[in-house]
């Protein structure tokens, strides 16, 4: 690997752990453990003792822990905008001629740097769920992007003679990326609608939040079955309809089939085992992983050539499997 497809791959792995460690502060109720931004309570990190904590508030009350949760959420913010600037660097110096490389990773640096201007509105606004949407799509976006560039550079030969199959898999791929991205929207707007909830309704079993829901959590249930069959139908193509095995696309859609049952089970248990924290991490991160093994599948299909008759492929990597 080059400079840039390992900076590409930590900054994309870093993006991975923000998601991560953005649904556990979700999940814990810590989106306002730092009540402002960039710093905390004014100070530059979290308090450490009772002596440290603001005079308005009484400190036997304060949560230690939210306040932290919320603080590493940001502190890994921070170093994934290093790794992108670090991550720009290396396709301008190597990649600035090759446009499919160069701008996603752009694109993925604008979006980082707006990423972070709204994390400071979500505290100044107090969560408000469609800040939150926003905020989830734009790191999914963000990770699409790395993605794209990453595998771009890896596989840097676009396939211009694209078959039926390879063609359909291609709309199947969008389609259900689409799809993928609405179930999310509807999900984190109705995670927003439980928090909402929570505070009107502070007597009410955690358990009983989801039935208050409404219209949103059935049509949030009704997209995971049109998610399914989507992702179900690509691994179909993947594995019966290619004319070349490409062994990468061929995990890639296992992975997508793996990651959606694992999301449908997480949803299960958060609607009968009375909204988990663990398992509303397990949810946001299964869909977010989704998203970026979609967009593998997308970009492989696009990148590694087709056998044509009576010709042996010449792309190093189907060399290796044609050997």
């Amino acid at each position: 690997m080059n400079r840039f497809q390992r900076w590409a791959l930590a900054t994309t792995f870093a993006t991975y752990v923000l998601i991560m460690v953005g649904g556990m502060v979700r999940a814990s109720g810590a989106g306002l453990g730092c009540p402002d931004w960039p710093k905390c309570f004014d100070r530059y990190y979290p308090p450490l003792t009772a002596s440290q904590v603001p005079d308005t508030i009484d400190a036997s009350k304060f949560d230690f822990q939210l306040a932290w949760t919320e603080y590493t959420n940001r502190m890994v913010g921070v170093i994934v905008g290093l790794l992108i600037i670090g991550t720009l660097f290396h396709a301008f110096k190597s990649y600035r001629k090759q446009p499919r490389v160069f701008y996603p990773t752009l694109g993925a640096f604008i979006l980082v740097l707006i990423e972070g201007w709204l994390g400071g509105v979500l505290v100044k606004h107090e969560l408000q769920p469609w800040h939150i949407t926003l905020h989830m799509l734009m790191a999914l976006v963000i990770v699409s992007l790395l993605l794209y560039a990453t595998i771009s550079a890896f596989f840097p030969q676009l396939e211009t003679n694209l078959t039926r199959d390879k063609r359909r898999l291609n709309w199947l791929v969008m389609g259900v990326l689409a799809l993928t991205l609405i179930q999310i929207s509807f999900g984190t707007e109705m995670r927003g609608s439980l928090e909402i909830i929570e505070k009107d309704n502070p007597s009410l079993a955690r358990a009983d939040w989801i039935g208050e829901v409404g219209l949103i959590d059935q049509v949030h249930r009704s997209f995971s079955w049109l998610v399914l069959f989507g992702v179900l139908a690509i691994d179909f193509v993947a594995h019966r309809r290619l004319t070349v095995k490409i062994d990468r696309l061929q995990w890639a859609a296992r992975v997508s089939t793996l990651l959606v049952f694992v999301q449908i089970f997480a949803g299960i248990g958060l609607a009968y085992a009375g909204l988990p924290p663990t398992l509303q991490v397990v949810h946001l991160v299964s869909a977010s992983l989704m998203v970026g093994s979609l967009m593998v599948v997308y970009v492989l299909n696009n990148r590694v050539p087709v056998q044509r008759q009576g010709n042996i492929p010449t792309h190093p990597t189907l060399q290796s499997q044609t050997a």
